[in-house]
C-alpha cells in the first residue's frame, strides 16, 4: 500500500514479501516488552497499527486472542506468515483505517497495545483514535502505548526525513498531551530513550532516535 501523509496513511510503500522476519521497524525496546510481559495476562487483546508484527507473538504467548489490525494488507500478511504454528489459532487479523471508526464492539477488548503509530498524528486526530480505543476497551481494560518525542531520522547524507503532518512533540510537551488523554484513566508513565537504529526498506535507509513515553493504563 502506498503511502499518503496528506490521508494519514504512513505505510512507505514497502512491499513486506520481500522483507527478512525481523520487523523493518528495528527491534523491541526493553521495556516495552517487560510492561507487555507484566501487563498481558489473559484475555482478548487489540494489537493496533500492528505493522509487520514487532510485538505480535509476545503478545500471542500472553494473551487468550490477538487482533492484529493494520490498513496495510501486506503487513498483516508478513505478520501471519512469522506468527509460530503454536500461537495461529490465538490469531486473527482485520484491515482497519485507524482515523475512521474501528470495526469493534463496544467494550470488545480486555487489552489494547500500540507501538510506534500514535505520535504520527495531530492532537485532533489523536483524540478521535483515542475516543475510539475508549469505546472497543472494557471497563477495567488495559492499554498499553508508546509514544515517540524529539524524533530524527537521519539519512547517510546528514539530512532529515521529516513526515508532513507529525507533530514531533518534545517530551515534556508529549506527557502533558498524553496525561489530558488519558484523565479518566488510573496511568503509569515511563520515560525511556530509543538508541539510534538503522531503518532500512525498498530504497531508504536512514538512522532513527527518539525519546519516547510508555504509558500502562487502567480505564476506571
Amino acid at each position: 500500500m502506498q503511502p499518503r501523509d496528506d490521508k494519514f496513511i504512513y505505510t512507505d510503500g514497502i512491499d513486506y514479501s520481500k522483507t527478512s522476519a525481523d520487523s523493518v521497524w528495528g527491534t523491541e525496546e526493553k521495556i516495552t516488552s517487560k510492561i507487555i510481559d507484566e501487563t498481558v495476562t489473559s484475555g482478548k487483546w487489540l494489537n493496533l497499527c500492528a505493522g509487520d508484527g514487532r510485538f505480535n507473538n509476545r503478545l500471542l504467548s500472553l494473551a487468550n486472542q490477538v487482533i492484529a489490525a493494520d490498513i496495510d494488507e501486506s503487513a498483516l500478511e508478513k505478520l501471519t506468515r512469522i506468527t509460530p504454528k503454536e500461537l495461529e489459532k490465538k490469531l486473527k487479523t482485520k484491515i482497519l483505517n485507524v482515523t475512521e471508526k474501528f470495526p469493534f464492539k463496544d467494550a470488545e477488548f480486555d487489552g489494547i497495545f500500540c507501538s510506534g503509530t500514535l505520535h504520527l498524528f495531530p492532537e485532533d486526530i489523536l483524540r478521535k483514535i483515542f475516543n475510539e480505543m475508549d469505546r472497543v476497551l472494557k471497563p477495567n481494560g488495559k492499554i498499553v502505548i508508546d509514544y515517540a518525542a524529539d524524533i530524527r531520522r537521519e539519512y547517510p547524507n546528514g539530512s532529515l526525513w521529516v513526515i508532513e503532518n507529525e507533530p514531533n512533540y518534545s517530551l515534556k510537551d508529549a506527557k502533558e498531551l498524553l496525561s489530558k488523554m488519558f484523565s479518566n484513566y488510573l496511568v503509569e508513565m515511563f520515560a525511556d530513550k530509543s538508541e539510534p537504529e538503522r531503518v532500512s526498506f525498498n530504497n531508504k535507509e536512514y538512522q532513527f532516535s527518539s525519546n519516547f513515553i510508555l504509558i500502562r493504563a487502567r480505564k476506571k
